[in-house]
């Protein structure tokens, strides 16, 4: 039988392979969770004149995960739309299209993220719509879960929760192949708050969108998206792949893109 101690590492909570974490609500039953959908992310983009070929959609591969892992509820934390203010045509359609699918298959629960402008709008029962101030669910090991998108400051007892789960920030990590070709691959980030009398975990999760590949962790612009940075212990977050590889922390991935960026000033 797992343990709460199990239960506050990252890797217990992962799906292998997927930005994706599976667990066990006392009330709800197995849930999925998931961050930054973007629906219409690939549409916007070339609207805007960069063109990116799609051959699957972000919803299309929720919707094949959630018929594979069967979870009774999914959560969508945070940006689960592209545009930040409503949804134009087609994408509306789009999305009618895909909730009919969801919710036919499980409950669906949205955190709003900054991309989720005016949701309340044109989505309404059976979908469950929480404000950018998070929500807090138990596990059936009595573990409480605070999840928020990451953009605005979470209630109290979404960040006074022993696990809590953030996204937004899209992290990361890039990196050069022995032919010098930049290869950017999603991660998970998972560290400490700073206190001294609890030890509590917190996760930054990957973008589910398949076309979003993330900001490099060991890089300033991830690390001003991470809003609550101050309140956890950056430096000695670890990073993991989605296999649950664990690459360092940010700090040791830090040194080595410096003394990486070293060598080719004196080449």
């Amino acid at each position: 039988m797992t343990s709460k101690r199990d239960l506050t590492s990252l890797p217990s909570l992962m799906v292998p392979g997927q930005p994706a974490i599976l667990f066990n609500d006392k009330k709800k039953g197995r849930t999925l969770v998931v961050a930054d959908l973007h629906i219409g992310y690939v549409y916007n983009q070339n609207k805007r004149g960069i063109i990116i070929p799609m051959a699957r959609t972000a919803e299309e591969e929720l919707l094949k995960l959630v018929k594979k892992l069967e979870p009774r509820r999914v959560i969508i934390l945070g940006d689960f739309k592209d545009e930040i203010y409503g949804a134009g045509n087609p994408l509306t359609g789009r999305i009618f299209s895909f909730i009919k699918k969801m919710t036919a298959k499980a409950r669906l629960t949205i955190i709003k993220g900054n991309h989720d402008g005016n949701l309340e709008d044109f989505l309404s029962k059976p979908i469950e719509i929480i404000p950018a101030t998070g929500m807090t669910l138990e596990l059936l090991e009595g573990i409480k879960i605070g999840l928020w998108h990451g953009h605005a400051t979470p209630a109290l007892d979404v960040m006074n929760a022993q696990i809590t789960i953030s996204a937004h920030a899209h992290p990361a990590y890039s990196f050069r192949d022995q032919l010098g070709t930049k290869i950017t691959e999603k991660v998970w980030v998972k560290s400490k708050w700073r206190e001294e009398t609890k030890k509590r975990t917190h996760i930054i999760m990957p973008a589910f969108n398949p076309y979003i590949d993330g900001f490099s962790v060991d890089g300033e612009f991830f690390k001003k998206n991470v809003t609550m940075r101050e309140g956890v212990e950056f430096l000695k977050a670890e990073v993991f792949t989605l296999e649950g590889v664990l690459l360092g922390t940010i700090e040791e991935l830090q040194e080595e893109r410096r003394k990486i960026e070293e060598k080719k000033e004196t080449r």
